[in-house]
């Protein structure tokens, strides 16, 4: 099994944080640059190391979402779900098979073990995708976002 870097392309916030638990959602869509997928048992990290829109970091995905807010809050992920739109790797025809997320879990403030399947349940795990997509698979994350002294405003 080998662990590879994901690229995070972009951070779409769905939902802003609100009700008793200040939770909002975002939609992360990410890639693999320069490093293909070569196995069936291969997972995806995104944050800790591998790239934002294709510059090297190590910022976990927490604090990228941090980052995008601007605003000064603390934002800590506490579930992710598999993506929404599956990717799809790189054909001559832009048709390339799709490349749905599974297995997606946090690990202190990134997102880790994501696998690709040829189906959104159950299908069968992807065994080879090159570095090259035409289109980012997608992950969905609710998180909460306070301010330093945990004060809603």
């Amino acid at each position: 099994m080998t662990v590879r870097a994901g690229n995070v392309k972009g951070i779409k916030f769905i939902e802003e944080p609100r009700g008793a638990n200040r939770q909002g959602t975002a939609l992360i869509s990410f890639d693999l640059v320069n490093t293909p997928y070569t196995g069936g048992s291969d997972t995806i990290t995104l944050g800790g190391g591998g790239t934002e829109n294709e510059v090297a970091t190590t910022a976990t995905v927490a604090t990228m979402l941090q980052n995008r807010r601007r605003d000064g809050r603390t934002v800590t992920i506490s579930q992710v779900m598999g993506g929404p739109a599956p990717g799809r790797q790189l054909a001559a025809s832009l048709n390339g098979p799709d490349l749905y997320v599974q297995g997606a879990a946090l690990s202190s403030g990134n997102i880790t073990g994501i696998t690709l399947n040829t189906a959104a349940i159950g299908g069968s795990a992807v065994t080879t995708v090159t570095s090259a997509w035409d289109a980012a698979a997608t992950v969905l994350v609710s998180y909460s976002a306070v301010y330093p002294n945990n004060s809603p405003e």
